[in-house]
């Protein structure tokens, strides 16, 4: 515990005493401190005060630090350059780095980044750990901010007040059938032949309208909705063995069409591309460990999106 005697003393004090140490002469110290020589006596009067030592000495060769201040001056020393490292935080070294790191997304957004973005991770940081759990539409709202470190996102997902945004860029919908399915031989589908077949949608939890559905209108009563799911891989392949459509995002799906026999068509109606964001909480945005990570995140994001923004 802080002596009461040593409470009172202000960071000015503690820096002139130490410039007083080191320049042995009170004109000096005054000048490195931005004080008048009568301002300087004052502080070495209540610095003699506090310490309840006269600490310098006149004598003829000039001022002489008694031994109290001399033991004073190395934990001064110390203690003020820990002060002004609290203004600058170590650089942050990834490749040394333990630390572990904390990644929410969305279902479809972990499968079409995430594997790329944990590659360049290991790369860069092969010490440190990396975590990546699901966000839904309205889950950051009710969760503290300090149980993640950046969000992948979609433009429906919720972002509360104390999170920063930033486009990273957009994809386009597509229509995506089995390579068995009626349609798949056609170049172009009309809204008739769409409407006709089953649908599967993918959802994030949330209470929110298919984006399609503002787009088919009147129409998108006449859409029957046969499976729904939250996981991308699992609607893919299940549309590569049945007659069922999706339209989604086509990043993903072009990247497993041989795999689950699937092919992708214009959609008949245009459809509002697909925005993707990365964002993170203010509180920790200054944190050179968490400035490296968004980077690395945005770098990877931007290098595989269709339509990365400028």
């Amino acid at each position: 515990m802080i002596p009461n005697s040593l409470q009172h003393l202000d960071l000015k004090s503690l820096t002139g005493l130490l410039y007083l140490l080191e320049e042995r002469n009170v004109g000096r110290a005054a000048n490195r401190l931005y004080l008048s020589q009568s301002a300087m006596s004052r502080l070495l009067n209540r610095l003699r005060d506090a310490f309840n030592d006269p600490l310098f000495l006149r004598t003829s060769k000039g001022m002489v630090p008694t031994s109290k201040a001399l033991a004073l001056e190395a934990p001064l020393k110390l203690l003020l350059e820990q002060m002004v490292g609290l203004d600058s935080p170590p650089d942050f070294q990834p490749q040394s780095s333990n630390r572990v790191f904390r990644l929410q997304t969305t279902h479809y957004q972990a499968q079409a980044y995430v594997p790329a973005i944990a590659e360049r991770f290991y790369q860069e940081a092969p010490f440190a750990s990396l975590e990546t759990t699901t966000i839904t539409e309205t889950s950051l709202i009710s969760q503290t901010e300090h149980s993640v470190d950046v969000v992948l996102c979609s433009e429906y997902i919720e972002i509360p007040n104390t999170y920063r945004k930033v486009l990273l860029g957009h994809e386009k919908f597509r229509c995506i059938m089995s390579n068995n399915h009626p349609l798949a031989k056609q170049e172009r589908i009309s809204l008739d032949e769409y409407l006709s077949f089953p649908h599967v949608l993918v959802s994030m939890g949330g209470t929110r309208r298919a984006v399609s559905d503002l787009v088919l209108g009147d129409r998108a009563h006449e859409r029957r909705f046969a499976f729904r799911t939250p996981y991308f891989l699992s609607a893919l392949e299940t549309v590569g063995r049945t007659s069922l459509l999706i339209s989604t995002s086509g990043l993903l799906a072009d990247r497993f069409c041989e795999q689950f026999n699937l092919t992708m068509k214009p959609l008949p109606v245009a459809f509002p591309d697909s925005k993707y964001f990365v964002s993170w909480p203010k509180s920790i945005e200054k944190d050179p460990a968490v400035e490296w990570f968004r980077t690395l995140i945005e770098d990877v994001a931007k290098s595989l999106i269709p339509y990365p923004e400028a």
